[in-house]
This record gives C-alpha cells, sequence and structure tokens, in this order.
C-alpha cells in the first residue's frame, strides 16, 4: 500500500487519530506522494513533472544575475 504522507515516524507517533498528527505535526517533509487534477506530480519524493536538475541550474543561474 502506498501512502501518500509517511506516518512511520516518531513525531506522528502514536497514530490514534491521524487527521490530527496531520494538522498538528505533519510537515512538507512528510509527504511521499502528490496527485493534482488526477495527475501524479510526486512520487516516492521524486517530482514527477520537472527536471530538477535542469529547475537547479536555472535557478543558480538567474540569481548571479540578481545578487
Amino acid at each position: 500500500m502506498n501512502k501518500f504522507i509517511k506516518t512511520d515516524k516518531i513525531h506522528l507517533t502514536p497514530e490514534n487519530d491521524i487527521a490530527t498528527n496531520i494538522v498538528y505535526s505533519a510537515n512538507g517533509a512528510d509527504v511521499d506522494t502528490v496527485i493534482v487534477d488526477g495527475k501524479l506530480v510526486m512520487q516516492n519524493r521524486k517530482i514527477m513533472t520537472l527536471d530538477e536538475k535542469e529547475v537547479i541550474k536555472q535557478v543558480k543561474k538567474v540569481a548571479k544575475r540578481v545578487l
């Protein structure tokens, strides 16, 4: 079973009330899978819709001009 949020971490234990744990204790690093408008955007913490290395390269290039 693939979980969208990894709940096997200490800050999300115990799993008595998962909704409360997500609202008050979870953060972006706990997200494993994201689906937007029926499209898989991130799976196993890997972004499926972008080339992350290319984005980092472009951001560094822009940062040099701005800074």
